[in-house]
């Protein structure tokens, strides 16, 4: 039997203590078991295997999954429109894509957006793109409010300022201060590692970014 488990990573936030070390003890004695452990925190997962203190130390091979490539993509999206009876330009799709940086789950939030959108016998087309993300940007709006008011001031600012650069690098400069209107690097860095750690934000080797693709462009309409 082959077991994947989603997310895995999520098993570090539950109440009762050492999961991972009960959960380990019962996958060794699984001799007819091969297990999958997959999640969308890497730089968790990387430390539940890859350091020493951990139960799970060096029990796996680690793979990273990269992007599904664009030309596959968009066969895919077009083959699921042509099977409904409905038409899509190919370039939306790429330029679906392309906006969310191939990340899937906002590729496919989109399209969905977009296949609703699209009536039998009718075609998507580039024009509708707009409409499409301000749906959903819509229908997120509540949430995205319920994140922001459980942030303290200098984290909203913080957050607010890596919106508007898109990616944000040399973040504790005092030009990117001075051209946010921010108090201070230290405070600045607190409000860094806050966002870090509640996984609002993530870093990259292009700098700082917004996690979710909706959040910032959300962020970006309120800052205009």
């Amino acid at each position: 039997m082959h077991l994947a488990i989603d997310e895995f990573q999520q098993i570090g936030e539950y109440p009762e203590k050492n999961v991972e070390a009960l959960l380990r003890t019962h996958i060794q004695r699984c001799s007819n078991s091969s297990f999958i452990f997959s999640g969308s925190k890497r730089h968790i997962m990387s430390n539940m295997f890859n350091s020493s203190s951990k139960p799970f130390y060096q029990s796996a091979i680690t793979m990273g999954l990269g992007t599904i490539p664009k030309e596959t993509y968009t066969d895919f999206a077009y083959r699921l429109f042509i099977a409904h009876d409905k038409e899509i330009d190919r370039d939306v799709i790429r330029m679906a894509y392309d906006r969310y940086e191939g990340y899937t789950w906002f590729v496919q939030m989109l399209m969905n957006e977009l296949f609703s959108m699209t009536n039998k016998g009718e075609k998507c087309t580039l024009e509708m793109l707009p409409e499409a993300e301000q749906n959903i940007l819509q229908m997120q709006g509540v949430s995205y409010e319920s994140t922001l008011s459980m942030l303290s001031i200098k984290q909203r600012q913080v957050l607010s300022a890596i919106a508007t650069e898109g990616y944000a690098q040399s973040v504790t400069s005092s030009l990117f201060i001075k051209k946010h209107r921010l108090v201070s690097a230290s405070s600045l860095q607190t409000a860094l590692t806050a966002l870090l750690n509640k996984y609002i934000i993530v870093k990259t080797n292009d700098g700082y970014r917004i996690e979710d693709f909706f959040l910032a462009t959300w962020l970006r309409t309120r800052n205009t």
